[in-house]
């Protein structure tokens, strides 16, 4: 038994060369997208739903006055006629 009093599998150590690589690997994953990358180089998957445009600009909404509220109204009708309301895209009827 082990000095620490557990004695779990564990996967073989690796290689001194392979490890250095893994850990490299590794830290590469893990760094912040460096300033030199463009947003423009990032482009969204095709499937990606289309990211929804503000209705007002600035802090305070003009319909409403409330300042630091969303930019967007969050439940909508989706029909003139009906009670049908969406909210981020799935519809509810009332």
């Amino acid at each position: 038994m082990s000095s620490s009093g557990l004695n779990r599998p564990s996967p073989p150590p690796l290689p001194r060369e392979l490890q250095r690589e893994f850990e490299q690997l590794q830290r590469q994953a893990q760094a912040p997208l460096s300033s030199q990358q463009s947003e423009e180089g990032l482009a969204l998957h095709p499937d990606a739903r289309t990211p929804l445009t503000p209705e007002f600009e600035g802090p305070v909404n003009p319909k409403t006055g409330e300042e630091g509220g969303p930019k967007r109204e969050p439940v909508a009708k989706w029909a003139e006629d009906g009670g049908d309301w969406s909210f981020k895209g799935r519809v509810t009827d009332f």
